[in-house]
């Protein structure tokens, strides 16, 4: 009997076979506040609803072939028409729900981009730091250990901007990395159940 994944919209929980797992997220979540730390909330949240529409459209334009935006977004649409137009793209999963025992998680897209099957992770951002590229190596890694019914050659972040440029960067495959944050994870999270208890 397949496993029986299920995404919990207004919390954001996952849920395998009726018992909650970590999401991607929260296994990476000690790396997301040495990045984003010091940053207003004010701007952060703007920056993740910014995301998250950019996200909604894109997912409406490569199901249906086209979509309507804000004006406001114009610059992100474009900069990802223009990356279509500049590689060979065949997108086989879009916002991709993956699992192993341990954790869930989304992938944007799964597909072929120049004849190597891949796994891409749309990002806003207007300025992408080393500091960022490992929070981003630590994702992708953790889900690349969760696509194992699929080839997977290459990891890469499509940086989309607001002035309709992009970036394809591409990214290293890091067990030891995905594997620290799910350890870490567990430690805190036993540490949290024994503070519960007392």
């Amino acid at each position: 009997m397949p496993d029986e994944l299920v995404f919990r919209e207004e919390d954001h929980k996952y849920f395998l076979n009726g018992e909650e797992i970590p999401s991607v997220s929260e296994l990476t979540r000690f790396l997301s506040k040495e990045v984003y730390g010091e940053i207003d909330p004010i701007a952060l949240d703007r920056a993740a609803e910014r995301g998250t529409a950019i996200h909604s459209f894109l997912e409406e334009l490569d199901r249906n072939g086209t979509v309507e935006v804000p004006s406001e977004y114009d610059g992100y649409i474009a900069a990802y028409l223009k990356f279509r137009e500049e590689h060979d793209v065949e997108w086989r999963e879009i916002e991709w729900m993956v699992h192993t025992d341990k954790y869930a998680g989304r992938i944007d897209r799964y597909g072929y981009v120049d004849g190597k099957p891949c796994i891409v992770d749309f990002k806003t951002t207007s300025r992408i730091t080393r500091a960022h590229e490992v929070l981003y190596t630590a994702a992708q890694s953790l889900y690349r250990m969760a696509v194992n019914d699929r080839p997977v050659d290459m990891s890469y972040i499509l940086q989309l901007k607001s002035d309709g440029t992009y970036k394809f960067i591409s990214l290293n495959y890091d067990t030891a990395l995905a594997s620290a944050c799910i350890i870490l994870h567990n430690a805190f999270s036993k540490t949290k159940r024994k503070k519960k208890k007392l």
